[in-house]
């Protein structure tokens, strides 16, 4: 493959002082599946989808299903066959760039794979641009149960707004996982995995969080997009009772030990800005157990 990176990830990895790191491990970014790809696929029952709307918005939405709801049909190519959980209002058009991240919280593993999909009916086919696994460093570990949600059935859109109730602060506020969508300037999609102790995400206002970022895995893809198109979206998944919040809006990055101070083990803060708020409940049918913290969260 060519380069992998984009003009907005090779600036945050110069300023970050990491950018033979990310040479080195974008070795793992490839645009074919492998056998461990595909075995790994066939047992997973959920992920998350990013993309863009017609406003330029991004957006995140839950997709789940039975295990093999994503197939791999070649290799270049995946279908998706699960429910994608979102309002109707700013669903996956005909044709479309998208970040897609399949994650097994009970195995701390997680795949990114990114590409342009088609809508064709009742399925959804990816041809896949990137695909590469990242490291197991804050996920929280969380048993995906047999039993199902038995509120499925009552999804609703309880509230949508343009900034957040005092109820979805204090969801936020204590949160210690969350999905991020963003693109670069050609509108190419990536989504990511954050996550930390409770408490790690500052919500400064009812339309402003502060989200620290800790060390990955070097590449900054996320990043790199914010330094690009400030354009992103946030999911958050409530595990007990299958609610989900998705936030639209634009992101910034502030740098600096005098901004970081106060965000342990924080390399730099992203700052976001809220557009859009859409609140879901009893949106899905998948249960999760006990939850037990990853021994990377810095300490709060």
């Amino acid at each position: 493959m060519q380069d992998v990176f984009h003009e907005g990830e090779r600036m945050v990895q110069r300023l970050t002082g990491e950018s033979w790191i990310a040479q080195q491990n974008a070795q793992m970014i490839s645009n074919r599946f492998s056998n461990g790809v595909i075995n790994f696929l066939k047992s997973q029952r959920f992920g998350v989808m990013s993309f863009m709307d017609q406003q330029g918005s991004v957006w995140v939405s839950f997709i789940s299903g039975e295990p093999g709801f994503i197939n791999v049909m070649d290799e270049h190519r995946a279908e998706i066959r699960g429910v994608l959980t979102d309002d109707g209002s700013n669903s996956v058009s005909e044709s479309h760039q998208i970040g897609l991240l399949i994650i097994d919280t009970e195995r701390r593993i997680r795949l990114r794979l990114n590409g342009e999909a088609t809508r064709e009916s009742n399925r959804i086919v990816v041809v896949a641009q990137q695909i590469y696994g990242n490291c197991p460093k804050y996920i929280q570990k969380r048993a995906l149960l047999q039993e199902k949600n038995p509120n499925a059935a009552l999804l609703t859109s309880e509230h949508r707004d343009k900034r957040l109730n005092r109820e979805q602060e204090r969801w936020i506020s204590n949160a210690d996982t969350f999905y991020i969508g963003s693109a670069n300037d050609n509108g190419e999609m990536d989504v990511s995995h954050r996550g930390g102790n409770p408490g790690f995400i500052h919500v400064v206002n009812a339309e402003t969080l502060l989200i620290p970022d800790y060390q990955g895995n070097s590449l900054y893809n996320t990043l790199g997009n914010i330094q690009s198109n400030p354009s992103t979206g946030l999911l958050f998944i409530d595990y007990d009772h299958g609610h989900l919040l998705q936030l639209t809006g634009v992101a910034s990055l502030i740098w600096g030990e005098s901004a970081t101070a106060s965000f342990p083990g924080a390399g730099l803060l992203v700052r976001y800005e809220i557009r859009d708020v859409i609140q879901l409940d009893n949106a899905t049918e998948l249960r999760w157990g006990d939850t037990e913290m990853s021994p990377y969260n810095p300490v709060l």
